[in-house]
């Protein structure tokens, strides 16, 4: 991370004016880039092999910065972007669709923050990855959309859906199909209140977007989680709802309840996700999921292994019909060449791919190495 302490009074320094700073901030560069090779077949037989943007984990450019106003108050920002190493461009879905969102910090009322990024119980369930949502399916983790045909956990509801089909793209894209990152929000406002005794709770609402055709209330999503950590224990439990919106006539609400262990060089972590879908477009209306996940430091080394699985009571990926449409493990192993570089070979694969009656479906697996690094 490179930061600029006392930012104004840096500008005005090379502004040559006088400095009118009364307090300081700072400005921050930081992120990770990641890159590798992979080999990758589909459900449907179709193989990919090449060098690949974000193997272990997305590669992000981060913007952010805080000024203290005095008095334990702060105002703070972040953009975060997503730069691809194959091409050099960005994401699709915006320059910053990781995170655009700014702040104000109370030491003791807590954090009111605007804009755009990951819903509470995302930031819940990547705790319990112990690798923050990366490896796994193109650097996705235990947050698996099924290379296009089903889910495992999530971060948002499914709405009776498969893939992204059923998340609410009217809070979470730009109003077309397949527009939607599942796990982050726009129009979004969110409340995290202080640490207390190891408790804190997170608030967040996320107004539909009415400018893509959608009437007031429609894609609306509100979601929180209560987490409570301490030196080797992290307990959380998480709710998120959507409403029904154009694109997709169906509601949805999710509850997860997960945590992580860590002793000494070992990190254990489980989560247990609830569903349930209401509407026309519903193709299921009950689903659960879960994920047991574990890492153990060995000098450079760091092996790991998740896997879990999603059911539902209608019709699942790959055409499954009331019963488990995803089976997944990955495993691999990181080595460290230095706190912020490290190598990684990872295994994924989905053991239900070949189960959709006369679909002909196979079961998706991926092979990466590749090189991580964080600055």
């Amino acid at each position: 991370m490179v930061k600029i302490r006392n930012a104004c009074l840096l500008a005005a320094v090379l502004a040559g004016t006088a400095p009118n700073c009364f307090a300081e901030s700072y400005v921050a560069i930081s992120g990770e880039l990641d890159t590798g090779l992979q080999h990758q077949k589909d459900a449907r037989g179709a193989t990919l092999t090449g060098l690949q943007n974000g193997g272990f984990a997305a590669s992000r450019l981060i913007i952010s910065g805080a000024e203290d106003l005095g008095g334990g108050l702060s105002a703070k920002f972040k953009l975060e972007m997503a730069p691809n190493l194959t091409t050099g461009n960005v994401s699709r879905f915006g320059m910053f669709n990781r995170n655009a969102s700014l702040s104000l910090k109370s030491e003791r009322f807590g954090e009111l923050m605007a804009g755009r990024f990951l819903t509470p119980t995302a930031n819940l369930l990547c705790e319990v990855d112990l690798h923050w949502c990366a490896s796994g399916f193109n650097g996705t983790g235990i947050m698996y959309n099924g290379d296009g045909f089903g889910r495992w956990i999530s971060g948002s509801p499914g709405r009776g859906g498969n893939a992204n089909a059923g998340i609410s793209v009217f809070s979470g894209g730009d109003g077309t199909p397949g527009s939607a990152e599942s796990n982050r929000k726009n129009h979004a406002l969110e409340y995290i209140s202080p640490r207390i005794n190891g408790f804190q709770f997170k608030l967040m609402y996320a107004r539909g977007d009415t400018g893509n055709g959608a009437n007031d209330g429609e894609g609306d999503h509100i979601g929180g989680t209560l987490t409570y950590h301490n030196n080797n224990l992290m307990l959380g439990i998480g709710h998120e709802r959507v409403e029904s919106d154009p694109l997709w006539n169906a509601k949805g609400n999710l509850t997860s309840i997960g945590g992580v262990y860590k002793l000494d060089q070992l990190k254990i972590g489980a989560i247990f996700q609830y569903e349930r879908a209401s509407g026309p477009r519903a193709q299921w209306t009950k689903a659960t999921s879960w994920a047991i996940t574990g890492a153990y430091r060995v000098q450079a080394f760091e092996p790991y292994v998740k896997f879990g699985q999603h059911r539902t009571n209608g019709i699942g990926a790959y055409g499954i019909e009331d019963g488990t449409d995803s089976f997944v493990a990955n495993i691999g192993t990181l080595y460290f060449l230095s706190k912020r570089t490290k190598l990684y070979a990872d295994f994924a694969t989905d053991l239900k791919g070949s189960s959709g009656a006369g679909q002909n479906y196979r079961d998706p697996q991926s092979f990466k190495i590749g090189i991580n690094h964080s600055f």
